[in-house]
């Protein structure tokens, strides 16, 4: 079955205002990596908001400072499901932040499906496009019909190459064509919305834009929920016009940007490292600590590819500037942020 998919929506004047904000901001930050104080205590924090608020918007109990324990490692007596709702996606960011492939390929997303979804669908549904027909509902009605199961592989393929052949298409209209665009074909029994978020979070960072995983966009859906319903059906209702979509994705990008500026001028106030300039294999070292609790020395350096005596030379200057902590000695030595 031979489907191809472009995206209709204009270049509007609402639109352009946004992106050019975004671009100025994201230039901010991109100066304030020489002082890295407050880059891994970012990450984790947008780890914890982006895991949370994703999955509250479909309904999970957890409060934020919950799924904060759950990402220090804690177990808590709560109900299992919520809590494997947010563990999968702690694993699915972790997995997106560590994939290396140029291109997002089919076999890549349907695994992304089954790390969100794991210990929560029958087996046959994890990993795998629907077999049978589904819908939304709202107000207990039917308010969406996706297509149908037969379509679901073609369609998504179909989506996949024009993310591919997008080009120089700003990473902001990619990321958002492509959450409204998967969550509208529906391919999987459950799960759609949070692979829709995962995907553009995952194609902010592979495009450029969010490097260093700060941003954490699913906090400003889940702040207006019926807002973020409506823009959704609102482009359907519009012969899929995705104008007004990709204004307000582009909105929720401005404002997750203010929230990350502050916060990370605030970190750089309370910060106690100095101005240090990091190799990309000490940025590295900052990414993983961010997304563990804790990490030996051994498995911290098999994840960077490099030998015990190498990482120990790397990471004593952080230490020293306080950006790392050690703890035990020699062989037996793990790390963690601050």
């Amino acid at each position: 079955m031979d489907i191809t998919y472009t995206p209709q929506f204009q270049r509007s004047a609402r639109l352009v205002r946004y992106l050019t904000e975004s671009e100025r901001i994201i230039a901010w930050i991109g100066q304030q990596m020489v002082d890295v104080s407050w880059i891994g205590r970012s990450q984790r924090d947008a780890l914890v908001r982006m895991a949370h608020y994703s999955t509250r918007i479909e309904g999970n109990p957890l409060t934020l400072p919950e799924v904060e324990a759950l990402a220090a490692g804690k177990d808590l007596a709560v109900e299992e499901r919520a809590k494997q709702e947010v563990l999968n996606y702690f694993s699915a960011l972790r997995w997106i932040w560590k994939f290396s492939s140029t291109d997002i390929k089919e076999k890549d997303l349907l695994k992304l499906h089954g790390i969100l979804t794991a210990e929560l669908l029958p087996k046959e549904e994890v990993g795998a496009y629907k077999l049978k027909a589904n819908a939304v509902f709202g107000n207990g009605k039917i308010i969406y019909k996706p297509p149908p199961p037969e379509v679901s592989g073609p369609l998504t393929r179909a989506l996949l190459h024009w993310i591919h052949s997008a080009g120089e298409e700003h990473p902001v209209i990619i990321a958002a064509v492509a959450h409204h665009r998967l969550v509208s074909i529906h391919p999987f029994m459950d799960g759609n919305g949070r692979i829709a978020r995962a995907l553009e979070s995952w194609l902010l960072f592979r495009r450029g834009f969010d490097t260093h995983h700060i941003l954490a966009l699913d906090e400003f859906f889940d702040q207006d929920r019926p807002r973020y319903y409506r823009e959704i059906q609102n482009v359907r209702e519009h012969q899929d016009n995705l104008t007004s979509w990709l204004e307000y994705v582009a909105e929720g990008i401005n404002e997750t940007l203010h929230k990350a500026q502050v916060r990370i001028q605030s970190l750089r106030i309370k910060g106690s490292a100095g101005k240090i300039v990091l190799i990309p294999k000490q940025e590295r070292i900052l990414q993983i600590l961010a997304q563990a609790p804790r990490i030996g020395g051994g498995e911290l350096a098999k994840s960077l590819g490099v030998t015990r005596s190498h990482l120990s030379k790397m990471i004593r200057p952080m230490i020293q500037a306080g950006l790392v902590n050690k703890e035990g000695t020699t062989r037996s030595a793990s790390y963690r942020l601050p």
